[in-house]
């Protein structure tokens, strides 16, 4: 028993602090700079740009003024605060799980991080500068949205570089938030729809039955890491009900902004969906598990196989080698 802990220890070790020459196929960490930033901008914002393009064409009613003028961030949408939300965390979330692209990874994260920086202020400063020259700009708001998009992009990304730098069992922790917000990702790219999460059961169950899933690598134990995750998942689905409830805060023409009483609107739904099922879908809990536990199979199927290989070939190269 102690010899198996050992060596799964050993190979989770090894997933993580591998060297080049023991990553065949990866790339070098000077493409994550480029790379990091797309993956925060182009595919975190993907519904947001394509807002943006479907009222270009007509699949969404739009003005003039807002047909002529491309907003690269949502800073003046009508969910401003959740789609920046969704958007950023997703975004910073793909960004540093890029990561495993790399050869070697202390590199990779470092040039995940610095590319998505320099995209986010980039893109960032020409959002800002076309909110506040617009009539009746409130500098205040706009700051405030810059700053949840800054949180946003630090908290997805410090999760991403976790899920693909930490032991397996952390993993399925990481993607929780994720998890939460995938819905209202994957809502925001269809015409009319805003990038909020809505809580659909079956894109939930799907996300979270692949995170759970990618919690395993080769132990079977591994999977008592699915109950811290799956407790921080339930908590993280009153993220919907939270982000509405403190919106209106930051909509134009509200009140100066005020710390204690957005967090005193966000308390309420926090504890009010946490004590209670409502808002949890149980169809999709339930769904999402038995995805987890087909995925987490297919993986220990795949890592054990690997491990066959690799003890076949070593014992046809000791034959090879002689005495």
């Amino acid at each position: 028993m102690a010899d198996g802990v050992t060596d799964t220890t050993a190979h989770d070790t090894d997933d993580y602090l591998d060297d080049a020459d023991e990553r065949p196929g990866r790339i070098s960490g000077w493409w994550l700079l480029p790379i990091g930033g797309l993956l925060w901008w182009a595919a975190g914002f993907l519904p947001w740009l394509l807002h943006e393009i479907y009222q270009a064409v007509g699949l969404e009613p739009a003005s003039l003024e807002e047909i002529d003028g491309f907003t690269p961030l949502p800073l003046a949408a009508p969910d401003a605060v959740a789609v920046l939300v969704t958007t950023s965390v997703i975004g910073g979330a793909l960004a540093g799980g890029s990561t495993r692209l790399a050869r070697y990874r202390a590199s990779g994260a470092v040039a995940a991080v610095v590319g998505t920086a320099l995209t986010a202020a980039g893109v960032g400063a020409v959002a800002w500068w076309q909110v506040l020259s617009a009539e009746g700009a409130d500098d205040a708001k706009a700051n405030a949205l810059l700053a949840v998009t800054a949180g946003g992009t630090l908290l997805g990304l410090f999760l991403g570089l976790l899920a693909a730098l930490a032991p397996a069992p952390l993993r399925a922790l990481a993607l929780a938030l994720p998890v939460v917000l995938a819905d209202g990702w994957v809502w925001g790219l269809v015409p009319g729809h805003s990038a909020v999460p809505q809580g659909t059961w079956w894109i939930f169950a799907i996300v979270l039955g692949i995170a759970l899933g990618l919690g395993v690598d080769r132990n079977p134990l591994q999977m008592l890491g699915w109950l811290p995750a799956a407790g921080l998942v339930w908590v993280l689905q009153a993220a919907g009900p939270v982000l509405d409830a403190v919106g209106g805060y930051f909509a134009p023409g509200a009140a100066p902004l005020a710390v204690p009483a957005v967090l005193d609107a966000a308390w309420g739904p926090l504890v009010e969906t946490t004590l209670s099922t409502d808002g949890h879908h149980l169809e999709g809990w339930v769904v999402g598990l038995l995805i987890g536990v087909a995925v987490a199979g297919l993986r220990l199927t795949w890592f054990s196989r690997d491990e066959d290989d690799d003890e076949a070939f070593d014992a046809l190269r000791g034959e090879f080698a002689g005495p």
